[in-house]
């Protein structure tokens, strides 16, 4: 017993030595990665989809995004940028987000998982339309 104790007092003086550092509400908010809205269109069903990514990479222009579609579909877009209207010179508040990546993605969900426990998967070309940085 005695040793049980001497080693949750050495756990609990270790762990009561742990300094925190200052933080900084706008450093962390910039760590937050570009939310970007867009419109995929499905090759696979011929439909226009509504997408929603996270911006996860991004490596010389090219941009890894991860997110859903209005379908119900996780999925990953692969997408380079076309056009910044703010790279333009434009400084109106909303214009300034306006943001043209062209991409393609790839996306797959489920189907009635209790009776056909099937995955449906979508793939096909996306268009960013919306960055939107906190």
């Amino acid at each position: 017993m005695k040793k049980v104790i001497c080693l949750v007092m050495a756990l609990m003086s270790v762990c009561s030595m742990a300094f925190a550092g200052e933080l900084s509400i706008s450093e962390t908010v910039k760590k937050i990665p570009a939310l970007k809205q867009g419109i995929g269109y499905s090759l696979k069903n011929s439909n226009i989809e509504y997408l929603t990514t996270l911006e996860i990479l991004n490596i010389k222009g090219v941009t890894l995004e991860a997110g859903y579609t209005s379908q119900d579909k996780v999925i990953g877009v692969i997408s380079y940028p076309i056009l910044k209207l703010k790279d333009l010179g434009v400084t109106v508040p909303i214009l300034d987000l306006i943001e043209f990546n062209a991409g393609a993605f790839y996306g797959f969900g489920r189907i009635n998982i209790k009776e056909l426990d099937t995955a449906e998967d979508t793939y096909g070309l996306s268009l960013t339309l919306l960055k939107i940085k906190f």
